[in-house]
């Protein structure tokens, strides 16, 4: 009776922490790409207003996105755009003080 019991716990319990490691997996992966969507937006909207005579807008946001890209998982590729932007945004907030 007992072996049968423990048969039935472990069947119903793999594929319950299946899903869960998956779902948990899934949600890690949809917050790095959201991040990554949101940084490389705004970096682009930064770029047009400057380039229409405003200045920047987007620095905090750009490094709170990025805060939870890299917690998630992210690579270099949007780490070598961030730190391209953060010298860029200097340069222009120098040149417009």
């Amino acid at each position: 009776m007992t072996e049968s019991v423990l048969i039935a716990l472990i069947s119903a319990g793999f594929p319950t922490i299946a899903t869960t490691i998956t779902a948990l997996l899934q949600r890690r992966s949809s917050e790095k790409h959201a991040a990554k969507q949101s940084i490389m937006q705004m970096i682009l909207e930064d770029h047009v207003a400057v380039s229409e005579g405003h200045l920047p807008t987007n620095y905090q946001n750009i490094l709170h996105e990025y805060d939870i890209y890299h917690k998630n998982g992210g690579n270099s590729y949007v780490t070598e755009k961030v730190e391209n932007y953060k010298t860029w945004f200097v340069k222009v907030q120098g040149g417009k003080k």
